[in-house]
């Protein structure tokens, strides 16, 4: 699947579901520095996604400092044709101009290359 390189960063559009709502993102950084998928919750907000009593929380470490998060279980998230059922990720505070990083969680478990000639990503678990 192709992915856009805007100058500084690689992205990629998806599709997120939650209790069913399902919606699609597009500007997902693809992020290698980051150990978890993280979304807004400004973005998510929008299919139901709020903070539940019994969600884990926790401070993310970054270069800007430390941020709350709390973790969510989604449908799942659907790359191109890869679907990823039941999969855990992360709501917190991003800058403005990011909905979402696609990290390493995800990245590494499905095997995704990235290739920087083609500006295409692809997996082997990706279907036709």
């Amino acid at each position: 699947m192709k992915i856009e390189y805007n100058g500084q960063l690689l992205t990629v559009s998806l599709v997120v579901c939650f209790r069913g709502q399902a919606l699609q993102l597009n500007d997902i950084i693809i992020d290698t520095g980051s150990s978890h998928t993280v979304f807004s919750p400004d973005v998510l907000e929008e299919i139901g996604v709020t903070y539940e009593n019994g969600d884990s929380v926790y401070e993310a470490y970054g270069v800007g400092g430390t941020v709350p998060f709390y973790t969510k279980v989604m449908d799942y998230i659907q790359i191109d044709t890869l679907r990823i059922e039941q999969i855990e990720v992360d709501v917190g505070v991003l800058p403005k101009s990011h909905k979402g990083l696609l990290g390493l969680d995800v990245l590494r478990t499905q095997g995704f290359i990235v290739d920087m000639d083609k500006l295409e990503f692809y997996s082997p678990h990706f279907t036709d």
